[in-house]
């Protein structure tokens, strides 16, 4: 019975080990702790020369945004994770910036404010506070007020509201929202790098 005992002992001992150095070298090489960072959605920097290797992630997209606080147009990277919505901002082919929508708040470059607040000043007084994570997930706006669908197949919401126009339409390819009273836009497309 003691034998058994040690035996058992032994094979649990060096099967401990051996998976302990197997975690050691790889996180020593670094590939082991980024896999198991991917599992929580973090990644790490930004390299500007991989656009197109990090398109799988979620997408690399043209944005614009025309609102009276943010004016930008030109490529961004959308992550979606299970916490936030995370636009990775370039100019230039050059990371300038981040943007996360979490549950309750949206964060710049690590700088936060309730979701409710920046998306009024974002968008105007016609908003509330999920509409940035609606228009970034492509889902309808304010109840699907004014849905209907398009000749090509593009669901269009078209409404009034506060004496606002709205127009919002979504397809596989582009998103646009536009506030046609006040002229603040989002528009989100799918971006096709050029042919060289």
């Amino acid at each position: 019975m003691f034998e058994k005992m040690r035996k058992a002992l032994y094979c649990c001992f060096i099967g401990g080990a051996l998976m302990m150095s197997g975690c050691a070298s790889s996180t020593q090489s670094g590939n082991g702790w980024d896999q198991f960072l991917s599992f929580f959605g973090a990644n790490g920097e930004i390299n500007p020369d991989a656009i197109d290797k990090l398109e799988h992630i979620s997408g690399t997209k043209l944005l614009l945004f025309n609102t009276i606080p943010i004016k930008f147009y030109d490529i961004a990277i959308i992550r979606i994770t299970q916490y936030a919505i995370n636009i990775d901002l370039f100019q230039a082919g050059t990371p300038i910036g981040v943007i996360a929508i979490g549950r309750d708040e949206i964060c710049y470059q690590g700088e936060c404010a309730p979701k409710s607040l920046v998306t009024r000043k974002i968008l105007g007084l016609v908003s509330y506070p999920e509409l940035l994570d609606d228009i970034f997930l492509a889902r309808d706006i304010f109840n699907s007020k004014g849905l209907r669908i398009g000749k090509n197949g593009n669901l269009i919401q078209r409404f009034l509201l506060n004496d606002q126009e709205i127009f919002y339409e979504r397809s596989v390819d582009f998103t646009l929202f536009k506030n046609l009273t006040t002229g603040v836009t989002i528009s989100i497309q799918k971006y096709h790098p050029p042919k060289m």
